[in-house]
């Protein structure tokens, strides 16, 4: 039976479009008061609490379902080129635009380029990590939860799209973009988008810039944190003995030459997922183990941005999450004298794995397709603030911090000391602090010389 209640899973959907039966969900594009796909495990969540006024949210989502980035060892590909996975659905289709943060053209996405380049596509000549039809529609449904709890319950927006009310933010690739573009035809109807005067502008920073992402390409110490995790990660124990048991399954033996490189475990749950999602099978002599893939990969994601020892976990979640964590900090500090009450950034895993090892709540469970963190800001009587934040609908108590309602200045300084500026992110960037507190890492890298996979491994964020 074909589920319409699932958000945000990376299972559940798949198996009916695989069979080309379904399509009919990808139909809807009116706002239906009655629309049974907002209801979802977090539908009972009430956002008016009694003695607070909502003032304003911040909505920080994982693009929806897509094609693998990354696919597995001598596991033949299969194929998401077919009308039935790819294309614009027309009920998410408007006039839109992206532009960069000042306004100006878009910057060019080294991402998009790196997975468009044609040696790189998958079989049929699909893009890899593009969204697809099922992201699309999950992203969709999304904006249609947003709808019924920000504007028709709390009434923090109107109904229609107002720019001077929300404001919409995304990492520069086509997946995230599209899913901006999805949650927001959720949000207010693509045939009411479609008579605005003006298209609906989703906005963007440079590359090297982006708060939204961890900037291993960049800051030096990152990138040394992020090339332990995503390069040795599998010979930690424990992860060593489960890779050379996957090795073995997919019969991939390295062998220390040039090109021969050892299992990542994050390569293979990408491949599985990808597949999972969208109907198609995955051999079956993993499927014992597709739990202790999806743990050891969820450890090295968490390890590439918040560090596996204890003793850099601080600089790393400075460096990969810091920057982001100062924005929302400053956009709920400044709600008043903001324009807009409602804030959409959409960005990858690597933003929320990072994000919710920093407030001490990942669960070390990789955050499926459409997986999202919301901070609320609210206000008493005495105009004193506090925040409530919750991770797919489920309120959490963040760290350090003794009930899901926080007072501001509590939760300032529970988590604020990891909030940095530009200033303070270059200067850590630059110094050689690993070489003082993790001298394991430093060790294990030692004489060690790159080749062009291991250097594209640290340049990039782990999942990317």
């Amino acid at each position: 039976m074909f589920n319409r209640n699932v958000i945000g899973a990376s299972v559940g959907l798949g198996s009916c479009l695989a069979a080309g039966v379904g399509l009919k969900m990808f139909k809807k594009s009116e706002i239906d008061k009655n629309d049974t796909r907002v209801k979802t495990q977090n539908e009972n969540r009430k956002v008016l609490l009694d003695g607070y006024d909502l003032k304003q949210v911040q909505v920080i989502i994982r693009h929806g379902a897509r094609t693998p980035i990354h696919t597995m060892y001598n596991v033949e590909q299969v194929d998401y080129s077919s009308k039935l996975f790819m294309g614009d659905l027309a009920h998410t289709v408007y006039n839109y635009k992206s532009v960069n943060l000042d306004g100006g053209p878009k910057p060019k996405s080294t991402y998009d380029a790196h997975y468009s380049q044609p040696e790189r596509l998958l079989k049929g000549k699909a893009i890899r990590g593009d969204l697809t039809k099922l992201g699309q529609d999950q992203m969709y449904v999304i904006g249609r939860l947003l709808r019924k709890q920000y504007i028709r319950e709390a009434k923090l927006i109107d109904s229609e799209f107002d720019p001077e009310q929300v404001y919409i933010r995304s990492t520069n690739t086509n997946r995230t973009i599209g899913t901006a573009r999805c949650i927001v035809a959720g949000m207010f109807g693509a045939e009411s988008l479609r008579k605005l005067k003006e298209p609906v502008e989703i906005h963007i920073d440079e590359g090297t810039k982006d708060v939204l992402l961890p900037r291993t390409g960049v800051c030096h110490v990152l990138r040394q944190i992020n090339h332990y995790a995503m390069v040795h990660g599998g010979d930690l124990p424990g992860l060593r003995e489960n890779r050379l048991l996957i090795e073995d399954l997919l019969d991939y033996h390295p062998d220390g030459t040039p090109g021969k490189h050892k299992l990542n475990f994050i390569d293979i749950r990408d491949d599985i997922v990808a597949r999972e999602t969208h109907g198609y099978p995955y051999p079956d002599r993993l499927k014992p183990h597709r739990p202790m893939i999806e743990e050891n990969a969820s450890k090295v994601m968490y390890y590439a941005f918040c560090a596996h020892q204890e003793s850099e976990r601080e600089v790393a979640m400075k460096l990969s999450t810091g920057p982001l964590v100062k924005l929302l900090l400053d956009t709920i500090e400044n709600a008043e004298n903001l324009r807009q009450k409602m804030y959409i950034y959409s960005c990858h895993d690597s933003t929320l794995v990072g994000l919710l090892g920093l407030l001490d709540v990942y669960d070390f469970k990789w955050p499926p397709f459409g997986s999202y963190v919301i901070f609320e800001t609210y206000e008493n009587k005495e105009q004193q603030k506090f925040v409530r934040v919750s991770y797919n609908g489920k309120d959490q108590i963040v760290r350090r911090c003794s009930t899901e309602l926080i007072p501001l200045e509590e939760l300032k300084t529970n988590i604020g000391h990891y909030a940095v500026d530009k200033a303070e992110y270059e200067e850590i960037c630059a110094s050689d602090i690993l070489e003082v507190i993790a001298q394991d890492v430093m060790a294990q890298e030692k004489g060690e010389v790159e080749d062009i996979e291991d250097k594209e491994r640290s340049d990039t964020p782990a999942g990317m």
